[in-house]
Order: C-alpha cells, then sequence, then structure tokens
C-alpha cells in the first residue's frame, strides 16, 4: 500500500471514533453511502491511499487522468454526539484474494492506530427478482451480521433489519471488518441494503443504510440530499416490474394460444 497524508491524526485526540467503510461492489451501495456521509457531513480530507491490486487503469475526468485510489475522511463529532467518524471509500476494491487482504490489513491497521473500536462496513444484498419485487415498495431491508453477539443484538434494532442467517460476503466490504476484528480486536458489522444487481448506484438502499448507521453512532443528520436519486431509482425499479409482467404475459399468450391458431 502507498498513502498521502492530508492532516496528522497522532496529533488529535478523537472522541470514541467509529469507523465507516463503504467500497464500490453490487449497485455501488457502499461508495454512495460513504460519499454522501462525506458530503453531507463535510467531512475533513485525512489521506488517499492506493494499492497495486486495484484494476491497472487510469480515471480520466475532462482531460484530467489519476491513479485509481482509496480516501478517508474524518467527522469530527458535534458536542451532543458521541464519535468522531472515520469515512472510508475509493474508486475500486482490489482484484485479487491476496490484494483484499492487503487492503484489510492496511485499514484495519490504521483505524487501530487511530483508537478506533468499532467498524461498520456499508454494502448490498443483492436479491432475486421476485423476492425483491415481493417486498417493494416498503422500504429496504436491512441484512446484518456482526463480530459478536453483543454488536448483533444492537444491529437488529435497526428497524427493518434482518439477521444475515448464512452465505458469503465476497470482497472488502466482507473482510475489512472480520479482518479488523480477528487481528485488532475492532467490534465490527456489516449492513447490506437490499438491492437488484441491475441498479447502477442504488441510492434508495443506500439512504436506508444510512439512516441506519446514523441510528447506530448518535449521528444527528439528514440525507434528504440524495432524495432525487432516490426517486428516480423508484421510477427504475417501477419500469423493471412493469416490464417484467409484461414478459411473463407475452410468454404465457405464446404458451397457451388461441384455438384460432393454424401452424
Amino acid at each position: 500500500m502507498h498513502d498521502v497524508y492530508f492532516m496528522n491524526l497522532e496529533e488529535k485526540t478523537l472522541k470514541s471514533p467509529v469507523a465507516i467503510c463503504g467500497l464500490p461492489g453490487i449497485a455501488n451501495v457502499g461508495r454512495v453511502t460513504a460519499r454522501t456521509l462525506v458530503e453531507v457531513l463535510d467531512a475533513r480530507h485525512v489521506m488517499d491511499f492506493y494499492s497495486t491490486d486495484f484494476p491497472p487503469r487510469v480515471i480520466v475526468r475532462k482531460g484530467i487522468a489519476r491513479i485509481p485510489k482509496s480516501t478517508m475522511h474524518l467527522y469530527e463529532s458535534a458536542p451532543d454526539e458521541p464519535h468522531d467518524i472515520l469515512i472510508i471509500t475509493g474508486d475500486f476494491q482490489p482484484a485479487t484474494g491476496p490484494g483484499v487482504y492487503d487492503y484489510a490489513e492496511y485499514v484495519a491497521g490504521f483505524l487501530s492506530t487511530a483508537g478506533v473500536r468499532q467498524l461498520f462496513s456499508v454494502a448490498a444484498y443483492e436479491q432475486n427478482y421476485q423476492d425483491f419485487f415481493g417486498h417493494f415498495p416498503s422500504p429496504p431491508r436491512i441484512y446484518v451480521s456482526a463480530s459478536s453477539e453483543q454488536l448483533l443484538s444492537m444491529l437488529t434494532e435497526i428497524p427493518n433489519s434482518t439477521v444475515t442467517e448464512e452465505g458469503f460476503i465476497v470482497g472488502a466490504n466482507g473482510v475489512v471488518p472480520s479482518w479488523a476484528s480477528t487481528r485488532y480486536d475492532i467490534e465490527s458489522a456489516t449492513l447490506l441494503g437490499e438491492t437488484l444487481g441491475i441498479i447502477k448506484s442504488d441510492y434508495r438502499a443506500a439512504k436506508r443504510v444510512l439512516e441506519s448507521v446514523a441510528l447506530l453512532t448518535g449521528l444527528k443528520a439528514r440525507f434528504d440530499i440524495i432524495n432525487a436519486e432516490v426517486d428516480k431509482v423508484v421510477e427504475f425499479i417501477e419500469w423493471a416490474m412493469n416490464e417484467m409482467t409484461s414478459k411473463q404475459s407475452d410468454t404465457s399468450t405464446q404458451e397457451n394460444p388461441s384455438d384460432s391458431y393454424i401452424g
């Protein structure tokens, strides 16, 4: 890992710091969550860090090229809030298993040095169409797992939360919190917002995750800034439901042709 610092945390005394990690993944729920937190909280830029295991691509915006990176920002809490918050996101996840574990070691080691004792990783839970559409338009469910029974019990108090009974959380969004708890005794959890894989950036799921994070950390913030994007996601879901219903109807008609059909 390679890094560039913009402020020295060793010169600051953080107030019961908590970390939020949201990296690119399915429907970009994690990255949208983290970037929205940075924007809403006007968090200060702590550092950029780079991995040679990121995809070999250069990102170009309006003619300016740069190497892919991860970022860390710090929100210094208001007097009536219990935690300072470190927010981690990035352009990509590492591409290989060893790269993911190197990344997790770097992040977890840094957070431990900064005094973080609790880490929440935010990402997506991809549903199949039937289950997703069957639950819509109710708010997206939040699937939770944790490094301890005590923390899991706290997570189940989140409205509309569901314990992840079994399965795998693939990539850095899953490995970082588990590595932090295993290697550095940082209490960790994952919050996965229910989504569909065909949604490019699911602001609807991200807003539910943001509200859950605020509840868990005592953060006094509103996330209306993304409401317009949430509305666009809702419109897309409604369109997708109509398209699927139409195709099912066409298939049913083809399977049961009228008596006048002559083959």
